[in-house]
Order: C-alpha cells, then structure tokens, then sequence
C-alpha cells in the first residue's frame, strides 16, 4: 500500500484531476479552516491588532499540535487494532476514521475505503501472510 501510494506521488502530475486532487492535498495535512479567526482579526480596532496576531499564532499553534495529536492516536489506534482484530479489518477502518476526521465527502470515504481493504486482501492474497487474524482472533477462535 505504501508502494502504491509512493508510485501515485511520483508521477502526481500525470494524474487525472480527480484523482489528483486526492493525492495532493494543497493545504498542510494538519492544517485546518482558520477562516473564522481571520476574519475575526480583520475586525478588530487598530489598537488590538498586535494582541489579535500574537493570539492568531497561539491558536494556530495549538491547531497544528492537536492536528499531529490527533493523527498520532489515530496510526497508534491502528497498530492496536491490528494487532487486535487483523490488518485486513483494521485498515478500512482506520481508513474510514482518518477521512471521516479530515471531513472528506461521503463517496470519498466509501471509496477510499473500499480500495484500501480491496489492496490489503490482494495483499493477503497474493502474499499469503495471515493478516486476517489477530490477538483475539487467536484467544477466542
């Protein structure tokens, strides 16, 4: 899967637009919609605009700091649930979970989905590890 989405990076500027824009997302990853604080900035009298900044940029820090907590838990999550139910189940799930997070339309989320455990079965498949089962399917099966 990595492979895969290396190659797509690689030759990003030959890609149709669709998929395109799903490969190279122009804001930062873990950036998100400032537009309410900006526009909050803009209205502010001439004497607060230094404080309104200095505030912006605390904010704005924080914003980045949740976004990079926030996906840390999330690939932890998914070495965890890996571990736990099997690779194969635990991929569209954290597939589901990072675009849910990342607000990407509804079609998004179904066919990311769907291509992830379609690559991670072909990668069961062809391969042959058993990444279908995990700790508890161990204990309980």
């Amino acid at each position: 899967m990595v492979i895969l989405f290396g190659v797509l990076l690689l030759f990003r500027g030959y890609l149709p637009g669709p998929l395109r824009r799903l490969v190279v997302d122009e804001a930062d990853i873990l950036e998100t919609d400032t537009r309410d604080a900006e526009s909050i900035v803009e209205e502010t009298d001439s004497d607060e605009e230094e404080f309104a900044a200095e505030t912006s940029d605390i904010q704005e820090e924080e914003t980045v700091a949740y976004g990079a907590a926030v996906l840390g838990s999330m690939c932890v999550g998914y070495l965890m649930g890996s571990f736990l139910i099997g690779m194969l189940w635990a991929t569209p799930l954290f597939v589901i979970a990072y675009t849910w997070w990342r607000k990407q339309p509804i079609y998004a989320i179904v066919g990311l989905t769907l291509l992830s455990f379609g690559i991670a079965f072909l990668f069961y498949d062809i391969i042959g590890i058993p990444i279908e089962e995990g700790y508890l399917h161990e204990v309980f099966l």
